[in-house]
């Protein structure tokens, strides 16, 4: 008896844990996807009139690279919650 609620529950361990796999493979092939466009988005916020009232202060903007990197990241985080 106990080697079955052993089996089951082992087995339910697996099934999330290649479940979360998955999550995180479709995020991280979203992210490669996506990525380009943030980038551009954020290079023309750079060159745009308009974007450079967006940071308050200049000495402390992260690089383009960086700044896509985490509007991708934080935009493509929505799709995985609930």
């Amino acid at each position: 008896m106990t080697d079955i609620r052993f089996e089951i529950a082992h087995s339910h361990a697996q099934a999330q844990s290649h479940g979360r796999n998955a999550d995180r493979a479709v995020f991280r092939l979203l992210v490669v996807l996506t990525y380009p466009l943030f980038l551009v988005a954020a290079v023309i916020s750079r060159l745009a009139p308009f974007g450079r009232g967006l940071m308050a202060r200049p000495a402390s903007r992260l690089s383009i690279f960086a700044q896509a990197r985490r509007a991708c990241e934080a935009s493509i985080a929505f799709a995985f919650q609930g």
